[in-house]
């Protein structure tokens, strides 16, 4: 049986002193200096997201943006050094064209209609569940489906060039042509929308190493929502994939350049975002307009843009001084620094580095810091990944 203390204990209670004016007067000075930097961190944060800096340092508002805000005016107004990290203004000029890489028309073919029927007799070859020409049309691999009844093309319409919105329809036309003169009626036949879709920008960068730079930075991204896949030619590398969590690719920058031999590598960029309809999703042609197209591809790199801003590159003895300045400011451990340095030697080797839930985690702490290594034997220079994504969805580019 439990004790049970008596019915009229009651022990005596130490008394609790009351604050004075001079403890409260401290816990009311701590509570507003933590609010106050609570507030100072949401405003640098949609600074950061809004204000620009000019190469001579002055500031401008972004894309859709009203003026900078009066206090940003005095340059120390969120730290000394907070002008200097603010993404630049995106240049202009050096985006060589805008538009459609690859799409795939199609139409629906009725059973027993001349168009079934003349598909029935040309489409000799089976691929998979489709039926394909033997040779491509215009530049398409033409085919159908049999058991549902689709009818598709698909290639670029420009070729190697990229096609803008106004260009389309005139593409559209011209591989109807095509197929009708091969015996293949389209005429009177509704169209059945996109099957595939990707739009793309060429960039046109001033040197082979800031393009080479920039295809390494990228590929040292983590953004949140996707997972980055980057492929290598030695140490250098030539293409990155964005990828949802389920393994599809959503969007690819790779050294156009470089796989097509028409220009040095790095000095031609091909930014891609790619699209693989279902049948009820399937965008009409007359809806890709220059601002529709700029839209898809604006989604398509936003978790990009969001996950790359400005990264240090250069030679690995680039790397000591940043490093060197979150040891000291006491934002990294010195034991954790080494980790770091060492994650960034070995992953510009293309060195494998363990358990994946690692290599996460050290990825993650490297773009807090804003750090990447380069094995190029380049000056040490700042990439700016969010500001070209930036640079590649001006207005006037789609045109």
């Amino acid at each position: 049986m439990a004790l049970q203390p008596p019915a009229d204990f009651a022990p005596p209670l130490p008394e609790r002193a009351s604050p004075g004016q001079t403890e409260l007067r401290a816990l009311w000075r701590r509570q507003e200096a933590g609010r106050r930097e609570r507030e100072r961190a949401r405003e640098w944060r949609a600074v950061q997201e809004t204000v620009r800096r000019d190469r001579g340092g002055e500031l401008r508002a972004g894309e859709g943006r009203g003026a900078p805000p009066a206090y940003l005016r005095e340059s120390g107004a969120l730290g000394p050094h907070s002008r200097a990290a603010l993404r630049p203004v995106p240049r202009r000029g050096r985006v060589l064209a805008a538009g459609v890489d690859t799409w795939s028309p199609c139409w629906y073919a009725e059973p027993g209609s001349p168009l079934a029927r003349s598909l029935r007799a040309l489409a000799i070859h089976q691929a998979a569940r489709a039926w394909l020409l033997p040779e491509p049309v215009a530049g398409h691999r033409v085919g159908w489906f049999p058991d549902h009844g689709l009818v598709f093309a698909e290639g670029r319409p420009g070729g190697e060039a990229l096609s803008a919105a106004a260009e389309l329809p005139a593409a559209h036309k011209r591989l109807c042509s095509a197929l009708a003169d091969l015996g293949i009626p389209l005429a009177g036949v509704p169209g059945a929308g996109l099957r595939r879709l990707d739009v793309a920008a060429d960039l046109g960068t001033d040197t082979a190493v800031e393009g080479l730079a920039l295809l390494e930075c990228v590929g040292a991204a983590s953004p949140g929502a996707g997972v980055i896949c980057a492929y290598r030619a030695g140490r250098r590398v030539e293409s990155v994939l964005l990828k949802s969590r389920a393994g599809r690719t959503l969007a690819r920058l790779y050294d156009k350049g470089a796989q097509s031999g028409g220009a040095p590598p790095g000095r031609w960029l091909r930014l891609e975002a790619q699209w693989r309809f279902p049948r009820r999703a399937r965008p009409p042609l007359a809806g890709l307009d220059p601002a529709a197209l700029r839209r898809r591809f604006a989604r398509r790199f936003e978790p990009l843009h969001q996950a790359a801003g400005g990264f240090r590159l250069g030679a690995v003895e680039a790397l000591a001084e940043p490093i060197a300045a979150a040891v000291d400011s006491g934002r990294l451990a010195p034991s954790r620094a080494r980790s770091l340095a060492g994650y960034l030697l070995l992953s510009a080797a293309g060195t494998p580095q363990g358990a994946s839930r690692t290599a996460y985690e050290l990825e993650r702490e490297c773009r807090q810091l804003g750090l990447t290594a380069s094995l190029l034997e380049t000056p040490q220079r700042r990439v700016d990944v969010a500001t070209v994504i930036e640079e590649c969805m001006a207005p006037e580019v789609w045109l």
